[in-house]
């Protein structure tokens, strides 16, 4: 009895949208669309039924208890596409002097460095934990010493020892399915290293 009604309600869900950024499972008889907030008022006829920063899911003949919606990771945000020639010279010591508020972390980092190069072609990627889903860390320039503080994240991080790209907050991607749930207490960001900090991967 139980297996059948199991069949049954999997038949009644169906995917519902499924594009580049977004996987929407519902019941088949459901109409979703995927709006601009400022775009709401063009659909009249549908409801919102949920809404992430200027998004909004709207739909007709919904059920919202056979409802998900789930993000996924772009596939032009990718590491080779933001490759780096790795480094192969003499690896500088990190120079505390350069940002001295590392100097609190003088053994975590002297003791990562000592592993060479894990990000963006010649630098020492360090990370620390800073409490409960907390992770801070620097970045060591291997040719000249200089150290970065621009390292933070909440979830844990994807990185590459020969690109430029890091994925801050990878923890929230499934690793079976690599979807991400709509909403978050935190919020998976793409991002390159610039030479002296990151920013936002367009």
């Amino acid at each position: 009895m139980e297996l059948i009604q199991t069949e049954l309600q999997f038949e009644e869900i169906d995917t519902l949208i499924n594009t580049a950024d977004y996987l929407i499972i519902g019941n088949k008889k459901a109409e979703i669309k995927i709006v601009n907030d400022k775009d709401s008022l063009n659909f009249p006829n549908f409801k919102v039924v949920d809404k992430k920063n200027n998004i909004l899911i709207i739909a007709k003949n919904l059920d919202e208890t056979k409802f998900k919606v789930y993000e996924k990771l772009n596939p032009k945000y990718n590491f080779d596409k933001y490759q780096s020639e790795i480094y192969n010279g003499k690896l500088a010591e990190p120079d505390f002097n350069s940002y001295p508020e590392a100097k609190r972390y003088i053994t975590r980092i002297k003791e990562e460095c000592k592993n060479g190069i894990n990000f963006a072609g010649k630098y020492t990627l360090v990370i620390w934990g800073c409490g409960s889903s907390c992770q801070s860390g620097v970045i060591v320039d291997r040719i000249n010493g200089k150290i970065y503080g621009d390292y933070l994240s909440a979830l844990g991080s994807e990185f590459r020892k020969d690109s430029r790209m890091i994925i801050l907050n990878s923890g929230l991607i499934d690793e079976e399915t690599e979807l991400i749930n709509f909403h978050n207490m935190a919020e998976l960001s793409v991002k390159l290293w610039n030479g002296s900090e990151f920013i936002k991967a367009e």
